[in-house]
């Protein structure tokens, strides 16, 4: 049997001792040094991307100057390399990561040519926080037939603005009935355009087409109602487009009243008309006191202060408002309908990663980098960039810091926080969102060049009928 250990003596010269081991030790160290030994060197770091190689396209120049920094912190902390371009990916190119605008991602996605998002990154331990995105950017907007194929980075937005001096016996319109008619009240009182120029592009006039609809198209819904609705008809959350048939939605109710709306305001003459060699610039109008008031984007709005100072214009003149939302609306009730907003989701930035990357981990690991809730607040921040909240904690009173870039005085950007709650407005389970099949871009052509057609060549039923017919001639090509 094994005995015990007896306990070990109690030293009474403590202090003795230690003073001895100590001397020991320098008596040692300094031995190894004079026959010339060095201590060993601290033991280097190992990076996990070490010689790994990335290339990332991103065809926004601001916002690939934004990131840059960001992306170089990622290669000292990882060790990865990467190459930045500002081109647009193509389905032939070299690129691991690319930043898309959120109505591409069908076209990819039908490809085939993106990697699934980690699980991982969904799980509530996760440094990408993905529970503390805005809901639309946590699953549809990201999402391709039932994959997560895209990681947000910034989203979009829209405010109402308005010159105050000419605001004081108006109302600041909160339907776009009342925008309507405010337009036309001051077009036929100062005899000459009240509005700017509609967009020449494609993209932005159909964007804003769809934005008018949008609230007209259906009544807002909570989650209970959309599940009802939803279970009963499987295209009571369709919008350009029929999710049954995949035909063209665009001649329903609130596609038409979006049109009337827009042959109202050609009517009135309310809205001016881009001058050989001009600009559809609406915060030049604005600035230029050619326009009493317009729906900017973030983009936009990012112009209109430093426009403004360039000009010697006060930036205290503009004010702030919700976009609006509709009195006339499928479901609203014959008398006294409350006004009814349904957000429209459009543009924004995707990170993706590329189905042939062969460095997936390392890809997806930049990502989750520059889509951190760290990463996100700055790009709001950022002056210039016009990136919108994509995270609920972006509507903090305590992050009103990061919306202070607009160039407005506190309350102003309070009154900007508030309307970029509004425009997201969560509590409403039925919002809309832009086109993104494969073949938009031919579609929103097409929708453009009839749009324009709108009070001038044709009527909006006329209009919207040939809309329609052709819309569904290139949907059938596929």
């Amino acid at each position: 049997m094994q005995q015990s250990v007896p306990p070990i003596p109690n030293n009474r010269h403590p202090y003795f001792s230690h003073s001895l081991a100590a001397l020991g030790r320098v008596l040692l160290v300094s031995c190894l040094v004079g026959i010339g030994c060095e201590p060993p060197p601290p033991a280097e770091e190992v990076k996990p991307y070490a010689r790994v190689h990335l290339t990332l396209r991103c065809p926004d120049a601001a916002f690939a100057q934004a990131i840059t920094p960001m992306v170089r912190a990622w290669e000292v902390r990882t060790g990865g390399q990467v190459t930045i371009h500002t081109q647009a990916m193509t389905a032939t190119d070299d690129t691991d990561i690319g930043i898309l605008r959120s109505g591409e991602l069908g076209e990819w996605g039908s490809q085939k040519q993106l990697l699934p998002v980690p699980v991982a990154f969904r799980g509530s331990d996760h440094p990408i926080q993905w529970f503390g995105w805005i809901s639309a950017y946590s699953n549809p907007l990201v999402n391709w037939q039932e994959q997560t194929l895209a990681v947000p980075l910034t989203a979009s937005g829209a405010v109402l603005v308005y010159r105050t001096a000419a605001f004081t016996d108006v109302k600041v319109p909160t339907t776009w009935e009342d925008f309507a008619d405010v337009a036309t009240f001051f077009a036929q009182r100062d005899k000459k355009p009240s509005l700017p120029p509609l967009p020449t592009a494609a993209e932005p006039l159909f964007d804003l087409f769809c934005q008018v609809a949008s609230s007209m198209d259906r009544r807002a819904l909570s989650d209970v109602e959309v599940a009802t609705q939803a279970g009963a008809d499987r295209d009571a959350l369709a919008f350009q487009l029929y999710l049954s048939t995949g035909k063209s939605r665009l001649n329903s109710f609130g596609f038409q009243q979006a049109a009337q709306w827009l042959e109202r305001l050609r009517h009135a003459q309310a809205l001016a008309t881009v001058p050989p060699g001009g600009s559809d610039d609406p915060v030049l109008a604005l600035v230029e006191q050619r326009a009493v008031m317009a729906v900017l984007s973030l983009e936009q709005l990012a112009r209109l202060a430093p426009l403004a100072r360039e000009k010697n214009e006060d930036v205290g003149k503009w004010g702030l408002a919700n976009v609006p939302g509709a009195r006339h609306y499928v479901g609203a009730p014959e008398k006294s309908p409350p006004t009814n907003y349904v957000p429209y989701f459009s543009g924004g930035r995707l990170g993706v990663v590329r189905a042939r990357c062969p460095h997936p981990e390392a890809a997806f690991d930049l990502l989750a980098d520059l889509a951190s809730p760290a990463r996100t607040a700055e790009y709001v921040a950022t002056p210039g960039l016009g990136a919108g909240p994509v995270r609920v904690a972006h509507f903090d009173r305590e992050r009103l810091l990061l919306w202070m870039s607009y160039g407005f005085d506190e309350d102003r950007t309070k009154t900007l926080q508030d309307a970029m709650r509004h425009c997201v407005n969560q509590a409403v389970k039925n919002p809309t969102y832009e086109l993104r099949v494969p073949q938009r871009r031919a579609l929103v052509e097409a929708a453009a060049r009839h749009l324009r057609t709108i009070g001038t060549e044709q009527t909006a039923e006329v209009a919207l009928q040939r809309l329609e017919a052709e819309w569904n001639q290139l949907l059938s090509q596929d």
